[in-house]
């Protein structure tokens, strides 16, 4: 069981819906490009170096996008399965 599959079965039993985490991937996807902007400023003053604090937090936004946008696709699945509803 993949981390992702064990995070989507704790969302279920916490009563966490497909949109909840879609609103969370979209709050990571929104900081990830304030820390891009940010990081194209501090490159412009202060050199590549510390451009690479801003990246971090940039990278590790991304990551955090991803893995709430795949646990939301899986949220769906379930949430059409539970109501019936053809999946595609």
């Amino acid at each position: 069981m993949s981390f992702h599959d064990r995070v989507t079965r704790a969302a279920v039993n916490n009563g966490n819906t497909s949109g909840q985490f879609h609103k969370a991937a979209q709050l990571h996807a929104n900081g990830t490009w304030l820390a891009f902007i940010a990081g194209a400023v501090v490159w412009s003053f202060a050199g590549w170096k510390w451009a690479l604090v801003p990246a971090a937090f940039a990278a590790y936004g991304v990551i955090k996008s991803i893995g709430a946008t795949r646990i939301a696709m899986t949220l769906e699945k379930l949430e059409q399965a539970s109501s019936g509803l053809p999946t595609s």
